[in-house]
Order: structure tokens, then C-alpha cells, then sequence
């Protein structure tokens, strides 16, 4: 079973910042490779840039699907954005079943407004582990009939009425997984726990965490 990363930016944060992220994946990925999908050229894994594309949800979704298919010798995909902290573990997870979306649970938020975490136990797209040839399937499913690029649907695909991925199943890993609420993000909300947590097994304390990234 072969894995491969695909991380996909918008290439809207800062770079010094997101220098770090792909900093913590190289340190923690053990060497996995990685196609990374982008906006702009970057020097991170075998790079494909779309070009200046804008930034929505349903581009996300568009550069994830072009990473997926480059990815062509993998058996599953791990997910990984420019703004998100991965531990070794996460990468170490090999998904038993083929028709199911792998979704960790143990991820966190963090903000640079907020310098503590936000448990959110639901997950996201940004910390999954996929069937490539699944994810191709729902990915071309989700995008069929539409356009190439949209900048306008920034919430895509909740606003066709469709759900990304109906059948998934959780996993825990030992570190938690960590999504930046960054500057130049896509979305300065989600859904989480609003209870301050300080304090995270690996990564520490939540100041010092803002401090070194942002």
C-alpha cells in the first residue's frame, strides 16, 4: 500500500508562515511523497501550479482532484493543507477499507486572534486519509457539469445541497492535528468546541504554538 500527501494552497498566507508548515510535514511525513498543488510555484514535493485561481471552496476542491490524479501510482492519498500541523502519526494511518473517507478526530483550531485551541472532534477535509481511486470517483462526481475554476463559491459544495463525503469513518491519532484560523485563510470561522484549551499533548502550550508559526 502506497501512500501519497497532496497538499493543496491557495498561496494566500504568508509564505514565511507556511515556509513552517511545509517545514513541520517534511520533519514529521517520514519521507512519503508529496504532490502539492498551488497557485503560485512553490519548491515543496513534485509541484503543479494552477495559477492564480482565487480562492473558494470549490477551487480547493478542483486543485485537490488535479492532485489525486497526478498522484497516479498510489494506492490512498493523505490530505495536507498549507495551513494545518501534522503530527508523525497522522501520516503513519493506513486505511483498512477502499470505499470509505478516513476522517481524524482529534483535531484542534487556533487562531491568530485566539492563542489557545478549539477542540473540534468532528474533523475537516484537511486532516483525511482516502482511496485515491475513491476520491477521484467522488471528487469527479462532486465537479461534474460545473466549471473549470469559481472563485464565487466559497462554500462549495453545501451550496448545491451536497455533502463532500457521506461515508466516513474516524480515526485517532496520537498528536492532534491542528488547523491555523490564519490571516489569509478562506474561512475565519468553523464549527468547533468554545471551550479554551491551553494546553496539547506534542505541540504544547498554545502561546508559545501562535508565537513560533505566526
Amino acid at each position: 500500500m502506497k501512500p501519497t500527501i497532496v497538499y493543496v494552497s491557495s498561496n494566500r498566507e504568508n509564505p514565511e508562515f507556511e515556509g513552517k508548515i511545509q517545514q513541520t510535514i517534511l520533519d514529521n511525513c517520514g519521507g512519503i511523497e508529496i504532490v502539492s498543488v498551488s497557485q503560485k510555484p512553490i519548491d515543496f514535493g513534485w509541484n503543479i501550479c494552477v495559477g492564480d485561481r482565487g480562492v473558494s471552496g470549490f477551487n480547493f476542491l478542483r486543485q485537490l482532484l488535479i492532485g489525486c490524479m497526478s498522484a497516479s501510482d498510489a494506492d490512498y492519498i493523505i490530505s495536507c493543507e498549507s495551513d494545518c500541523l501534522y503530527g508523525p502519526s497522522y501520516f503513519r494511518f493506513i486505511p483498512e477499507r477502499s470505499d470509505v473517507c478516513y476522517r481524524n478526530d482529534n483535531t484542534y483550531l487556533i487562531g491568530n486572534k485566539r492563542d489557545y485551541y478549539w477542540r473540534k472532534p468532528e474533523g475537516g477535509t484537511w486532516a483525511q486519509v482516502i482511496d485515491r481511486k475513491f476520491y477521484i470517483k467522488r471528487l469527479q462526481k462532486l465537479l461534474e457539469g460545473q466549471p473549470m475554476w469559481d472563485v464565487t463559491k466559497k462554500n462549495f459544495p453545501k451550496e448545491i445541497g451536497m455533502k463532500f463525503m457521506e461515508d466516513i469513518e474516524t480515526f485517532t491519532t496520537e498528536e492532534p492535528c491542528i488547523s491555523f484560523k490564519a490571516p489569509g485563510g478562506m474561512r475565519h470561522y468553523s464549527h468547533s468546541e468554545r471551550i479554551p484549551i491551553y494546553e496539547l499533548s506534542y505541540w504544547g502550550n498554545s502561546k508559545l504554538l501562535v508565537k513560533k508559526y505566526l
